[in-house]
């Protein structure tokens, strides 16, 4: 009995911190107390004339054995290659990084157990136009909001979209910035509409650079309107088969 006894205390403690270690410990304790009863009948038939019982006892223990290694294998194993966490703690996490103010979509989500902590990695999609500060703060509401979620996540890394990836990428293959605004300047100042223009701000959305023309105020003259401004732009990026639409914007 004192044996059992070990057995449920350290499977509580196991329970208490999460240990696969101490439940493995916590087996040994009750293997041993269940080997001890099937050998003790063995012998006690083997002594009243009942031979085969010993035979029976080994095989008994035997099996006993080879269910507890399989049962405290499998877990071990899981935990040496990062299985994911339930389906249902899983779908749980997205159902409340889905509900944070700003976030339009989960995917990609996955989850890595490693040994009694969690990890997580998300992709968030977020409206295409927000600024680089507010995806950022969406980006904290989720690391927040998924560790009150589950109680071991320890650390999460959530990447922010403008459009849902998770089949493809149709903007990979597009220039960077760096090559894009060369394009972009080297069309502009071709035309002399270069001079004008204070910032450039770029979209990479639907496989195309969508571009946002910050202009100042004095552009719109008397002779020059906001449509003969918007014409020529995008008459001039038009010809650039990487970019798509434009806006124009005077401040």
């Amino acid at each position: 009995f004192s044996k059992e006894a070990l057995y449920w205390y350290t499977l509580k403690v196991a329970k208490t911190y999460k240990s696969e270690m101490l439940k493995a410990n916590a087996w040994h304790h009750r293997s041993d107390a269940l080997s001890s009863i099937v050998v003790f009948i063995g012998i006690l038939g083997s002594l009243n004339g009942y031979l085969y019982l010993d035979g029976v006892a080994a095989i008994v223990v035997g099996l006993m054995v080879i269910y507890i290694a399989w049962e405290l294998g499998i877990g071990a194993t899981k935990e040496l290659v990062d299985t994911s966490i339930d389906a249902a703690q899983v779908e749980q996490l997205r159902h409340a990084i889905g509900m944070i103010s700003g976030v339009n979509n989960v995917h990609s989500l996955r989850t890595r157990k490693i040994g009694q902590a969690i990890s997580a990695d998300v992709h968030v999609q977020v409206d295409p136009f927000l600024s680089v500060s507010e995806g950022h703060i969406i980006s904290v509401s989720v690391e927040r909001v998924a560790k009150e979620c589950l109680e071991d996540l320890h650390d999460v890394t959530v990447h922010i979209d403008p459009e849902d990836d998770e089949t493809a990428a149709p903007c990979e293959n597009l220039p960077e910035r760096a090559e894009a605004l060369g394009i972009l300047n080297k069309a502009l100042f071709n035309n002399k509409c270069d001079g004008e223009i204070k910032r450039i701000q770029l979209h990479y959305l639907d496989g195309k650079i969508h571009v946002d023309f910050f202009l100042p105020l004095s552009c719109l003259s008397s002779d020059k309107s906001y449509d003969e401004i918007l014409d020529k732009l995008t008459e001039v990026v038009r010809d650039l088969p990487e970019f798509g639409d434009i806006k124009v914007y005077f401040g």
